[in-house]
């Protein structure tokens, strides 16, 4: 009787019907194997009274709405209870049938999940209070969820199936809330085989029900698994399955009785679908690891890259081969971000090591090419060396490998300011330089301060240096432009020869970083002024 009725009701539904509470409820019952008393027909130009239907069947119905307010109630619910519908229509489930605190607790979490997840629930045994002849008693019954959606496929209502199966065991006392080991075993989806109360029917009843529970468990497990999960159906690959992880890694759409591209339409273009698609088709188990994957944050949100790890497993039946795909993997973005990052970082490190050579190589022939003596050139080129190093102990402190000019600028006169702050003055913007131009260019501010020392302001107490910068742009990129200045020092002729500072502020750094240099030995003190491209 019960195929008979489900063929014609699917026949029914080979086009929308929408209707009313009691209607969606009768349909939900007949997709949950629920018995009628006689076939259902339906000849052209008639229509079908679903509420008739609903409260003709034997099971003992009850409708819900999303909040779990009682929408409507079967003929076979109100005898099973002695209640009337105006009692109970409108009201809370729980307020119109009050529930211990782990039987309430286990039901709420039970409808939540069907309203939620859009699932068939089934607490196979539960503990409930029932009034008869006006006496509470503790009765023990097996409860079916079932949601019902509207016509836009959101969960509108639940369907609550009851059955009493107090007399399956006759061995719990009234007002036993549940039996402590049959609690657990249905907890955890554990056997009853052992559970010598029950035989016959009654013991096979538990069985299944114990069948029903682990079921339950592993979809829980499924649900809140840490890698991404889901089941595509057919050929045209339905979602069927959606776990947490994979509802969060597609921006938490509906998801559940749409094909893939209904869901996903961004992966049309992308590999993945060319993947399934030769899954299903191969019936072969596909590997991936770090693939790339762009999905949306939800419906209309933003694009996002992420690479994941995933194995793509046919699900196959004996008699009709590959029916379906099980998707199981890791978001692995972050993981693959940092290889990224890494391998960047080394690429710099060579870099950096090439320069860093060059520069100790330059700095080595300038100073055995200035020096007039073997002491000057030692002096000079452990003093340049220590400043080289210097440079990049500080660049190697900064994640972002970049470094101030303000910054720079303190560590080579830092050591000469007095206590009042009036020999060294700094005064400009923080403007951040990358590697390339802040080596070089604290190479030429350690040779500025060493010549201050030798020959300049910093030679005799009275002298003082002052140092200003500026942002300022040329050709829409942005410069750098530093006024150094000398005062009250001794008055420094303009050199005979180009020494090592002559070389590194005239050259080096007009060809490493394209500065234009002007110095000018005013009989106060040096003046220099430099122009830095902060961009190649």
């Amino acid at each position: 009787m019960r195929l008979c009725a489900a063929r014609h009701v699917a026949k029914l539904e080979q086009r929308p019907i929408y209707c009313g509470a009691k209607a969606a409820a009768s349909i939900a019952a007949f997709r949950s194997g629920g018995t009628m008393v006689q076939t259902l027909t339906k000849k052209p130009g008639t229509k079908v009274d679903f509420e008739a239907i609903f409260d003709g069947l034997p099971t003992p119905l009850l409708l819900m709405d999303r909040d779990f307010n009682i929408a409507a109630l079967n003929q076979a619910f109100l005898d099973s209870t002695k209640l009337t519908r105006e009692s109970l229509i409108g009201k809370d489930v729980f307020t119109a049938f009050p529930a211990g605190q782990e039987s309430r607790r286990l039901l709420q979490e039970s409808f939540e999940r069907t309203r939620d997840q859009g699932v068939v629930d089934v607490l196979p045994l539960v503990s409930y209070a029932h009034e008869v002849n006006g006496h509470r008693e503790e009765r023990l019954w097996s409860c079916t969820h079932l949601p019902v959606r509207d016509r836009n496929g959101r969960v509108a209502y639940l369907v609550k199936s009851a059955q009493d199966i107090t007399e399956l065991y006759p061995s719990l006392k009234a007002g036993e809330e549940l039996c402590p080991p049959l609690q657990e075993a249905m907890e955890h989806g554990a056997s009853l085989e052992g559970w010598t109360v029950l035989e016959g029917a009654a013991h096979r009843e538990v069985l299944n029900q114990t069948l029903m529970a682990t079921v339950q468990h592993l979809r829980r497990l499924v649900m809140q698994a840490p890698s991404f999960m889901c089941v595509l159906r057919g050929p045209d690959l339905v979602f069927e399955l959606v776990n947490t992880a994979f509802s969060m890694l597609t921006g938490g759409r509906e998801l559940i009785g749409k094909t893939l591209l209904e869901g996903l339409p961004e992966l049309k273009s992308q590999e993945l679908l060319d993947i399934l698609k030769k899954t299903f088709d191969s019936g072969e188990v596909h590997v991936a690891r770090k693939a790339r994957l762009v999905v949306r944050d939800g419906e209309d949100g933003e694009s996002d890259e992420h690479f994941v790890d995933f194995v793509a497993q046919p699900i196959v039946c004996a008699k009709s081969g590959v029916t379906g795909i099980f998707i199981e993997g890791n978001d692995v973005t972050d993981h693959v971000r940092t290889q990224e990052q890494q391998a960047l970082l080394i690429r710099e490190l060579h870099h950096r090591v090439k320069n860093t050579l060059a520069a100790v190589q330059g700095i080595l022939t300038t100073s055995a090419n200035t020096a007039e003596t073997f002491e000057e050139f030692q002096k000079g080129f452990s003093a340049r060396i220590a400043a080289l190093a210097k440079m990049h102990a500080l660049m190697s402190e900064q994640l972002d490998q970049q470094i101030s000019f303000g910054h720079l600028l303190t560590q080579e006169l830092g050591p000469y300011s007095d206590e009042h702050g009036l020999r060294i003055r700094l005064s400009g913007p923080s403007i951040d330089l990358p590697s390339h131009i802040a080596v070089p260019l604290g190479m030429a501010v350690h040779e500025l301060a060493a010549n201050a020392v030798r020959h300049g302001a910093l030679a005799s107490e009275e002298g003082r240096i002052e140092v200003g910068w500026s942002l300022a742009e040329r050709g829409g990129k942005p410069e750098l432009i530093c006024e150094w200045k000398e005062f009250a020092g001794r008055a420094v002729p303009p050199p005979c020869r180009d020494g090592f500072g002559s070389l590194l502020l005239n050259r080096v750094l007009a060809q490493q970083i394209g500065a234009d240099v002007k110095v000018e030995f005013a009989p106060d003190g040096l003046r220099l002024r430099m122009a830095v491209p902060l961009q190649l």
